[in-house]
């Protein structure tokens, strides 16, 4: 039984997000951080260090690195990281990775900017968790700085993955991802059952559920204010310009004030 669904697809898990370009993905947060942070960064030598929660198999935090800034990254699955310290090393990249809960996580010091990727906000779909996540910025994220994450737009869980049915059949790996969305709750349930290649021909089977909430714009502003973060701007996915109605993801940043001492 794996400790997280997650632990289950981490052996496919960038396959099955091959849509996503990592490069973009870095290039337009650079963009954002740097039109937004400080001057100079809390990592070595200057660099901004950045927090990447729920990094999974880290393939925008080694991007990331890769432009010269300093990663940590944290994520609850186990195999997830397994999988992001074997790109870090093939990369080159020297990141910090830590197996903790994002909504009680524990670190050194402060950082720069903190990121939360591919709708990982989605995933915290109690209210409380989510705030109880921004709730260690106070003692984690230094005056000045940032908060950058995307989040799903009710279009996207109610709509695009609603009730439907997925599946992907490649050629070591079958993917079935049953879909439904409860109006009552908000909150989007997809049972995944992967069947994957072992030696022999043999195929073994994983389940588990992935659970994600709609939040609303108006309750992830009242969220961040209520813990003292300003909320700079929001963008269609990938995009400097407001979101339309079309979104399936906009990007948020928010900033904790220069002034905010601790």
């Amino acid at each position: 039984m794996s400790d997280t669904p997650y632990d289950g697809i981490a052996g496919i898990y960038d396959h099955f997000q091959k849509e996503i370009d990592p490069a973009l993905w870095a290039s337009y947060l650079d963009s954002l951080i740097r039109e937004n942070v400080r001057s100079s960064g809390e990592g070595r030598d200057g660099k901004y260090l950045i927090c990447d929660l729920g990094c999974g198999t880290a393939a925008v935090s080694t991007e990331l690195a890769g432009m010269g800034y300093d990663l940590i990254g944290i994520d609850e699955s186990v195999s997830m990281l397994e999988k992001a310290r074997e790109k870090a090393a093939d990369q080159g990249c020297d990141i910090l990775f830590l197996n903790q809960d994002i909504r009680d996580f524990e670190l050194f010091g402060t950082v720069d900017v903190f990121l939360c990727l591919l709708d990982t906000v989605n995933h915290l779909t109690r209210k409380a968790d989510f705030v109880k996540m921004l709730s260690r910025f106070k003692n984690f994220l230094s005056p000045g700085g940032l908060f950058i994450f995307d989040a799903a737009t009710p279009r996207h869980l109610e709509e695009t993955l609603g009730d439907n049915f997925f599946y992907t059949v490649e050629e070591d790996y079958a993917l079935l991802w049953e879909n439904r969305f409860s109006g009552r709750t908000k909150i989007s349930t997809s049972d995944i059952t992967l069947f994957r290649e072992e030696a022999g021909g043999l195929y073994r089977r994983c389940d588990g559920s992935i659970r994600e909430r709609v939040y609303t714009d108006d309750e992830i502003r009242d969220m961040l204010e209520s813990a003292g973060l300003t909320l700079l701007k929001r963008y269609g996915e990938l995009t400097m310009r407001v979101p339309g109605p079309s979104e399936e993801r906009i990007f948020y940043v928010a900033k904790r004030p220069d002034d905010d001492v601790y």
